[in-house]
């Protein structure tokens, strides 16, 4: 709907306005922001006044205020719901009406229904449309439902606010200027246009800014793909900032959230670091370290039982505590510790014995807890304690603060205000109930830092940007599915109702004429545009908006690289350390040898430099902890056994499950201590029935003794010294050996042993140490899956998986080999492995595609930076 014939008035004749008697709304903060300005500069000489410019909501909400003081105005509702208080009013409404419908996403409803509300308000829609089906219906009886209960809180929310304000004009006696001055409105809803009427019929004189227009012959540039788009945008940017150095320039593109990170690196990489441009993109407030760290310090102080390792170990990295930079080492030690001893839970005693390590910490930590006890209570209540909690722990610590950190302190303290409001709808709630909240407010908040005042260069989505005025803008991203937008019609609302109402985003037919309009406002934010499109991206081809098909190819295009004579350069390929001194000291065992197979430089990185990614927070048992447990059941199970007869014997005589019964406690007290005792005890059954079910499997071998279990032994090549721990060796009746080692992982790997540079060689590395005695090699698998043995013996074994020589397949490089020449050939394998390594051989060299799955060191081996470079 059109404004009813207003006049338009210039800049220059609002500024000469009574500043006092004249009001000016406007579509958004930015449009209200710039006209502000803008009017202070139109002001005649020595007049300090200027007529008041805000958004239109904003002076709705203000002349609400005001009602308060009239006496013979209505009672106003005592509480006023936000978006998001409304959003839990609508699925707290939704839930109790469909208690017998399943819910898929209650809060993606929840906030259509409250899109749906406000639609059907503003734009006057009915729900008893012919073509109203079963959803409309249901959303008429939770609109029902929902007006109830906001009258039961005693509470509005934004469109009762704007219905209040519209009666009460209509009523007269509200205190009103004799100007008001609409910007920025290309058409009015139903509900504003009442709105004005009502102004009419109180006297009020009201008028639309007219901008100036802008004489922009926008011009169309073609891009291969949207990379090459903003690396265009970006070089056009670079030229006009240089030529201009007072000027003002602008790129702007829709959907800018999804690629703001790849459009500041491409700025970054063009204009430098000194100069300055604002990407204006907001994130979600709970993103910003600040109020990360207090968010993540509520969560574990509402704690009373076990605590999860993780949610302490991101409280203590994001730090802004009491001993913020003193014990930041620390708070990561502590961390890093539970990580790798994979620590499932802390009870309270283990914590707070944990945190003496922090002595500022652990001394402000009782009072912070202290500060969250108490009964349920309600949000109002909660945001006191969140906030008296977080001061006793040192919020926000003692670090120094930037500009853009006092602004998240500053929004923090509003959210919590925000969360105090929410006591209506979200009742009385527990300590971790309320934290959830609180955590869900923050994420439905978006945050940005105030512009950097000195930037020339803006980078912002189109519906920011109307309104703005810069010297020159490009637009850029403007296919056919980008303007106009598809329709999205609100589910909840009859279509002939949205369409015959012209709501937004309700038919193609609406979104294309709304999308002219948006480009026709856009063209007058400069005088210089160019528009942009991409041909492709990736195999999908593009086509541009029908807005921009037909204007003109711009000539302007991105300047050659200069061509630039190379310096001679010489090469150097660094891929060797420091040789191994007999003095240096390298910790660790097979697994040297088995990153020096798979990749040099991981072996050099891992165990020269000593560097190592940290695991992540265990959130089931973690595998070395298992499998130390599995190690330990059968090492005490063959300590009582001692060989294959005793284990034949017991079977016979029914002993064998006391026996095993005692190996797995035995071992539980010695490895599962950190577990909780539930877990324990399943840890406990599953490696009863995993032992059991591995001595079936060994009473079928041929005849066997244990002779060492869990034996130390080392292995010594040049400088290098290997630590090596065999789990167990069995001896044969011919005098022979069997090195037997025990996997808990899902999969037995021999294929490695028949490389040129063996891996998973950990029994070859102990064949060797042992030398010729070794008759065979066993890896026995013991999962609750299945329990299984795979390897290869120079004679039968009895178990099936374990191949002999001979039996080896045409494509294993050791067919054809005799068992000597295999020991041999391992043996030589692996001295050369040694050497390598000692001789400092770093390569960044991987032979097969699975060798680096499980690799700690990536970031030194850049292989990902050399994905991203391959696929630029």
């Amino acid at each position: 709907m059109s404004l009813p014939d207003p006049p338009l008035l210039t800049l220059a004749e609002l500024a000469a306005l009574p500043a006092d008697d004249t009001v000016v709304v406007t579509v958004n903060n930015r449009l209200a922001r710039r006209l502000s300005g803008e009017l202070a500069r139109h002001a005649p000489a020595g007049v300090a006044a200027q007529a008041r410019v805000l958004p239109l909501s904003a002076w709705l909400e203000a002349l609400l205020e005001s009602a308060l003081f009239l006496p013979d105005a209505p009672p106003l509702p005592a509480r006023r719901l936000d978006s998001f208080g409304a959003r839990l009013l609508w699925a707290d409404t939704i839930r109790a009406a469909e208690t017998a419908r399943p819910l898929l996403d209650e809060r993606r409803l929840a906030a259509l229904a409250e899109e749906a509300d406000a639609l059907a308000d503003e734009w006057r829609i009915g729900l008893d449309a012919p073509d109203a089906g079963e959803e409309t219906q249901r959303f008429a009886l939770w609109r029902q439902r929902y007006r109830r209960q906001l009258a039961k809180l005693d509470a509005d929310d934004a469109t009762g606010r704007a219905e209040q304000v519209l009666a009460l004009l209509t009523a007269g006696g509200l205190a009103l200027p004799s100007q008001l001055i609409w910007a920025g409105f290309r058409d009015l809803s139903p509900r504003q246009a009442a709105l004005w009427h009502a102004l009419a019929g109180q006297g009020v004189a009201q008028a639309r800014l007219a901008d100036p227009p802008v004489a922009a012959a926008p011009q169309r540039f073609t891009a291969l793909d949207p990379q090459a788009e903003w690396r265009a945008a970006a070089a056009w940017a670079a030229e006009q900032l240089t030529a201009d150095p007072q000027g003002r320039y602008a790129i702007l593109a829709p959907q800018l959230e999804g690629v703001a990170p790849f459009a500041r690196r491409v700025l970054l990489q063009t204009l430098g670091e000194t100069v300055p441009f604002n990407v204006s993109v907001a994130r979600p407030l709970c993103d910003w370290p600040l109020a990360h760290a207090a968010l993540g310090w509520l969560s574990v102080l509402t704690l009373r039982t076990d605590y999860r390792p993780a949610q302490l170990g991101a409280a203590l990295l994001a730090g802004h505590c009491a001993g913020d930079l003193a014990e930041a080492g620390e708070r990561a030690r502590l961390d890093a510790q539970w990580r790798r001893r994979g620590v499932l839970v802390l009870s309270t005693a283990d914590w707070l014995r944990e945190l003496f390590a922090c002595p500022r910490l652990s001394n402000a930590w009782p009072a912070a807890q202290a500060a969250l006890s108490g009964r349920a209570a309600r949000c109002d209540t909660w945001a006191q304690r969140f906030a008296a909690a977080l001061t006793a722990l040192g919020f926000p610590g003692d670090r120094p603060l930037d500009s853009a950190a006092y602004q998240v302190l500053d929004a923090f303290s509003a959210l919590l205000a925000r969360f105090a409001g929410l006591a209506a709808p979200a009742g009385t709630l527990d300590a971790a109930g309320a934290v959830q909240l609180l955590v869900r407010l923050a994420q439905d908040t978006p945050f940005q830092p105030e512009r950097d005042p000195g930037s020339r260069l803006d980078v912002l989505g189109l519906l920011e940007a109307e309104g703005e005025r810069w010297d020159g803008i490009w637009l850029l991203g403007l296919t056919d599915e980008a303007l106009p937008a598809p329709a999205r019609p609100n589910p909840l609302l009859p279509l002939s109702g949205l369409k015959r109402a012209g709501a937004p985003r309700a038919t193609p037919e609406r979104e294309l004429d709304y999308a002219r309009a948006l480009f026709a406002a856009l063209l007058q934010c400069a005088p210089q545009v160019i528009v942009s499109h991409a041909e492709r991206d990736g195999e999908r081809e593009l086509r541009a908006s029908p807005l921009i098909a037909a204007l003109a190819a711009t000539e302007w295009h991105p300047r050659p690289a200069p061509a630039v004579v190379p310096l001679p350069l010489d090469a150097l390929d660094d891929e060797a350390g420091p040789p191994l001194g007999e003095r240096d000291q390298v910790a660790g065992g097979t697994q040297i040898l088995e990153a020096q197979a798979k990749n040099p430089l991981w072996a050099f990185a891992r165990y020269r430099l000593g560097a190592t990614a940290l695991p992540r927070h265990a959130e089931q048992v973690a595998p070395p902890v298992r499998g130390r447990f599995l190690h330990g059941v059968l090492e005490q199970v063959w300590r009582m056994l001692g060989d294959q007869a005793a284990l034949l014997a017991a079977r016979a005589d029914g002993s064998l499950p006391t026996l095993i019964a005692t190996a797995v406690a035995e071992a539980a007290r010695q490895t599962l201590g950190e577990l909780p005792a539930a877990v324990r005890e399943l840890e406990i059954a599953r490696a009863g029935q995993v032992a059991a079910d591995w001595l079936a499997l060994e009473a079928a071998r041929l005849p066997f003794a244990v002779t060492a279990l869990e034996a130390p032994h080392s292995w010594r090549r040049g400088p290098l010294t290997l630590k090596l721990r065999l789990d167990r060796l069995d001896t044969l009746p011919g005098g022979g050996a069997v090195i037997v080692d025990y996997k808990t992982g899902n999969v037995l790997d021999t294929a490695g042993w028949g490389r040129a540079r063996p891996t998973n060689l950990q029994l070859p590395l102990y064949a060797a140490v042992l030398g010729e005695g070794v008759q065979g090699l066993l890896l026995a698998r013991l999962n609750a899956r299945e329990v299984a043995a795979k390897g290869l013996a120079a004679e039968a074994l009895g178990l099936p998986g374990v191949l002999l020589p001979d039996a080896l397949g045409a494509g294993n490089p050791l067919a054809g080999l005799a068992w000597d020449g295999i020991l041999a050939r391992w043996r030589s394998s692996i001295e050369t492995l040694a050497d390598e390594f000692a001789a400092g051989h770093a390569v960044n060299v991987s032979q097969g595609a699975g060798d680096l799955e499980f690799c700690d060191v990536l970031p030194f081996l850049r292989i990902t930076l050399d994905r991203e470079e391959s696929e630029a």
